[in-house]
């Protein structure tokens, strides 16, 4: 990734917003943000619904857990945190509908 996407983009795992996972073990948005299991393309499709040029990586693996496959690249909106807590908001608006 170049120096100047670095800084425009962020990396996202499902594990950030895995309703299953505490926040020691990955999770990085609050409980009534997350959701149990999410997929990978229901990240992505979400990403995709909020204009965020999803790219997906299938094959990479979140460093705090190997067996855990896929990430995602998203284009940043304010802090990583925000734009988290703005994909996180979807997912659990569509949780329930599915992808």
């Amino acid at each position: 990734m170049s120096r100047e996407l670095r800084f425009n983009r962020i990396v996202v795992y499902p594990a950030y917003f895995d309703a299953n996972l505490t926040r020691k073990e990955g999770r990085r948005v609050p409980l009534h943000l997350a959701v149990p299991s999410p997929s990978l393309e229901h990240i992505f499709s979400t990403c995709k619904t909020l204009g965020l040029n999803p790219e997906l990586e299938p094959d990479k693996t979140y460093p705090r857990c190997i067996n855990a496959k896929g990430r995602i690249i998203i284009d940043k909106r304010g802090s990583k945190l925000k734009t988290l807590y703005l994909v996180a908001n979807e997912l659990r608006r569509t949780y329930r509908r599915g992808p």
